[in-house]
């Protein structure tokens, strides 16, 4: 039997993140290919993991993520001595990493060990993600350019976020974009029907609660519609007693139901009618995504960047504000125009066929981005060093 690569997947935990997610996925269809040990900082697995991956975690039991600047700083430096005692005693041949600070510990890792190959891996806008505070965006200004063009090969999930790396970070090394995975369905699964315009319209959106996610617009663009209008709201974070009091102060409490964080969130959105991205930026929205693959229609903003590649092939359109484009696998809206949102969500709800037609799309769409088809072009990158 041929002897199987030996790599490593490299985050910081396995939570509900887009990018934890995505490391979730392609671990069942690497262990195909390679023998796969997964590393993490800190022992938070929340999602299904190979059973035949490895597992390191570099924290002590109970270790979590500290919020000081001094005790991240201490932290820093004792996982960057022990990920590369771990690739050391693993003989990791290829490590693949995602997220800022881990594509900088691979990099000093390759500095350190010209042998190793490594790749990383961008999931957001780097100039728009870091530059709310100061201090973020002062350092990841020194620190990205220099450690990440340290590395072999990065791959993001747009070309916009490779655009932004090249031209405001001076990236480099060599680029390539491969989208993110999605477990799609073998028949596409069955929508509740709706026909009775008078009946409860049930609009659902899922994202963490912070400002980036701007789900204020959403709740803002239901106040607008009849009293029939619903929102599920699937999530947690900073945000939620804000949201909670706007949902109030615009007299739609009893309409917007904030749900949390819950696991196989494809189970409790397909109970919705259409789904809605409200975002002011992403790096490529794994939500849209798993909102396609169960066949609901997608409503997103055209922020930079993923959904204009996700729902019109990546070509530009130009919305009137109030307003909406009927793009080819959804409708998309300007950021932070709440009118335009509430117009795209009453034409769903009033134009069955034209919902029914962007809900086979969406389906069809998905299917191109299954973890079977995505997990064979991260292989050929690896395989390329």
């Amino acid at each position: 039997m041929e002897r199987k690569r030996k790599i490593a997947l490299f985050v910081s935990a396995i939570g509900f993140g887009g990018a934890e997610k995505v490391v979730s996925l392609l671990l069942d269809e690497l262990t195909k290919y390679f023998d796969v040990t997964l590393i993490l900082l800190y022992d938070e697995i929340k999602l299904p993991i190979a059973k035949n991956a490895k597992v390191i975690v570099l924290s002590k039991p109970g270790e979590t993520f500290k919020s000081s600047k001094i005790a991240r700083a201490i932290d820093n430096i004792k996982f960057i001595f022990k990920y590369q005692k771990v690739l050391k005693k693993e003989n990791i041949e290829v490590s693949v990493s995602f997220l800022v600070r881990q594509n900088i510990f691979n990099g000093i890792a390759k500095m350190r060990n010209p042998k190793l190959k490594t790749i990383i891996s961008e999931r957001c806008f780097p100039s728009i993600m870091y530059s709310h505070d100061r201090t973020t965006s002062f350092l990841t200004k020194m620190l990205i350019p220099f450690f990440y063009n340290k590395n072999d090969k990065l791959f993001s999930n747009s070309i916009y976020i490779n655009n932004d790396l090249v031209s405001n970070y001076n990236i480099t090394i060599d680029t390539s974009v491969i989208y993110n995975p999605i477990l799609t369905e073998n028949r596409k699964p069955r929508l509740k029907s709706y026909h009775d315009l008078e009946k409860i319209f049930k609009v659902v959106t899922v994202g963490r609660l912070i400002p980036v996610k701007n789900q204020k617009s959403i709740v803002e663009s239901i106040s607008m519609l009849p009293s029939n209008f619903y929102l599920d709201l699937y999530g947690d974070g900073e945000l939620l007693e804000t949201l909670q009091t706007q949902a109030k102060e615009l007299n739609v409490g009893e309409r917007v139901q904030f749900h949390g964080n819950v696991n196989q969130v494809k189970k409790h959105i397909i109970e919705n009618h259409c789904f809605v991205l409200s975002s002011l930026t992403e790096g490529f929205p794994n939500v849209v995504l798993e909102a396609m693959s169960v066949g609901l229609p997608v409503i997103s903003t055209n922020c930079m960047s993923g959904p204009l590649e996700l729902l019109n092939d990546n070509e530009k359109v130009t919305i009137l504000s109030g307003s909406f484009v009927k793009a080819k696998y959804g409708l998309l809206v300007n950021v932070d125009d709440a009118v335009g949102l509430s117009q795209a969500i009453k034409f769903l709800q009033n134009n069955i066929e034209q919902r029914e037609m962007y809900s086979r799309l969406s389906y069809e769409r998905a299917k191109t981005y299954d973890v079977s088809n995505i997990g064979i072009h991260v292989k050929n990158l690896i395989d390329s060093l």
